[in-house]
C-alpha cells in the first residue's frame, strides 16, 4: 500500500504538471479579468502607443479611454505598439499570457535542475495569477531581472545589459541588475553594450515622433514620477494600495505617516553592500543565486512603489533560497512562513475579516520577503552558503 501513496515530493519531478499548473491559473485569471472589463492596466499600455504616435502628453488624465495615468517611460509606450492594434478584450489575454511566459522562459533558464525550477513555477503560480489579473508587467520586471542575471553567467553581455535596460525603461528599479555587473568577465564589454543600449533605448520613439518632441516627452515623464511620488506619500495609509514594504509596514503599525524612506533603505544598501565584500567568491556559483535573490528581495521590501501585484518578483527568490537549502526543521520554518506571507495572506485562506482588517491595512505582506533578505545577508556574513550541496544546480 505504501507504494500507492501519494507523493507530494513526485508532483516536482514533471515539467508538464509545472507547466500546466503556472499558465492554467494565468488563464484563469486573465479570463476573469476580460470578462469583467477588468483590464484597465491595459487599455493603459495600449492607448499609450497611440498618444505617443500622435505627439500628445502621454501623461495627462484621459477619463474618455481610461483610469489611473500613465507612468512609464515614452520608449515603452513603443515596445507595446503590436499590442495596440489589437482588439483590447484579445490585446488583454495575449499580453497577460506574455507577461506570464516571459517570466516562465527565465525561471526555467536558473542554473538549478528542472524539478527544482518546477518547484519554483508551482510555489510562485499563485502570485503569478495575482499579477495576470492586474494586467501590470510585473512578469516581464522580474524577468528582466532574471535574465540579465543568467545572459550574465553565460557570458551574453549584450543580452545582459540589453535586459536591464529594456528593464529600466519599463520600470525604473530594473536598474538594480547593475548589481550582477561584478560577475562579468568582460567587464569594457559590459559597460559598452550597457551604453549602446541606454542610447538605443532612449531614442526608440524616434521612430514615430521628432527629436524636440523627445525630449519633450521625458521632461513630462519626469514630472509624473515627480507627481506620483508626492500622491503616493500624502494618500491616507489606509487607502494606500502602494508601499507595501518594510518602511510601509512599520508607518501603519506605529502609526507614523510622516516616517522617512531613507532610514530603511541607507541602512537596508550597506548591508546589500556588505555582501561584496566577499570578492573570493564571487565565482562561486550558490553566492551568485544568492545574490540574484537578494536583489529581486530587496526590490520588494524597500522600494516604496511596490503594490501586490509586484510580488511576483520577490516570491520566486524565496522558492529559489528554498530549494539551495537543507531541509533542516528551522530553514523548512522559514520558508512555510515566508511563503505564507509573501503569496498568501490576501488570498481567501484568511477570513475576510483578518485579510481586510490586519494584513492588507498593515501591509504585512512584505514579512516573508523581509524574512528571507535578513537571512540572505545573514548566511552570506557568515559563509554558510558555502556549506550547501552543489547537486542542486545544473550547467546550461
Amino acid at each position: 500500500m505504501s507504494n500507492n501513496k501519494f507523493k507530494l515530493s513526485s508532483i516536482i519531478e514533471h515539467n508538464k504538471i509545472a507547466t500546466s499548473v503556472w499558465f492554467g491559473l494565468v488563464a484563469i485569471a486573465l479570463i476573469i479579468a476580460v470578462k469583467g472589463d477588468a483590464y484597465n492596466n491595459f487599455i493603459i499600455f495600449k492607448q499609450s502607443y497611440f498618444h505617443l504616435k500622435n505627439n500628445t502628453n502621454l501623461y495627462l488624465e484621459y477619463i474618455n479611454e481610461y483610469k489611473d495615468h500613465y507612468y512609464y517611460s515614452p520608449s515603452f509606450a513603443i515596445l507595446v505598439a503590436p499590442f495596440s492594434y489589437m482588439p483590447p478584450f484579445i490585446g488583454a489575454l495575449v499580453w497577460g499570457f506574455f507577461d506570464a511566459g516571459i517570466l516562465y522562459y527565465a525561471i526555467r533558464q536558473l542554473p538549478i535542475k528542472d524539478k527544482y525550477q518546477n518547484f519554483i513555477l508551482l510555489l510562485s503560480a499563485n502570485e503569478m495569477m495575482n499579477a495576470a489579473s492586474n494586467l501590470q508587467s510585473n512578469g516581464i520586471m522580474a524577468a528582466t531581472i532574471i535574465l540579465s542575471f543568467v545572459f550574465l553567467l553565460r557570458q551574453k553581455e549584450v543580452l545582459s545589459t540589453g535586459m536591464i535596460l529594456l528593464g529600466f525603461f519599463i520600470k525604473l528599479y530594473s536598474i538594480t541588475g547593475l548589481a550582477f555587473f561584478f560577475f562579468s568577465k568582460h567587464k569594457k564589454k559590459f559597460i559598452f553594450y550597457f551604453m549602446l543600449w541606454a542610447i538605443l533605448m532612449i531614442s526608440l520613439p524616434l521612430l514615430v515622433i521628432h527629436p524636440d518632441e523627445l525630449v519633450q516627452c521625458y521632461k513630462d515623464w519626469s514630472a509624473a514620477l515627480s507627481l506620483k511620488s508626492n500622491f503616493d506619500i500624502t494618500m491616507p495609509m489606509h487607502q494606500n494600495m502602494v508601499d507595501i514594504t518594510l518602511q510601509g509596514m512599520v508607518k501603519r503599525v506605529f502609526n507614523l505617516p510622516h516616517l522617512v524612506k531613507w532610514y530603511f533603505i541607507i541602512p537596508a544598501l550597506i548591508v546589500f553592500a556588505g555582501q561584496y565584500l566577499y570578492k573570493a567568491y564571487f565565482s562561486h556559483p550558490i553566492y551568485r543565486l544568492y545574490i540574484l535573490c537578494s536583489v529581486l528581495l530587496f526590490i520588494i521590501v524597500f522600494n516604496t512603489g511596490t503594490e501586490s501585484p509586484t510580488y511576483i518578483i520577490g516570491v520566486p527568490a524565496i522558492c529559489l533560497w528554498y530549494v539551495l537549502q537543507e531541509k533542516t526543521k528551522w530553514n523548512n520554518l522559514l520558508f512555510i512562513v515566508s511563503i505564507f506571507f509573501s503569496s498568501f495572506s490576501y488570498s481567501d485562506l484568511f477570513t475576510p475579516w483578518l485579510r481586510t482588517h490586519i494584513m492588507i491595512p498593515y501591509a504585512l505582506k512584505v514579512v516573508g520577503c523581509f524574512i528571507i533578505w535578513v537571512t540572505i545577508a545573514f548566511q552570506i556574513y557568515t559563509k554558510q552558503f558555502l556549506k550547501l550541496r552543489l547537486d542542486r544546480l545544473s550547467i546550461r
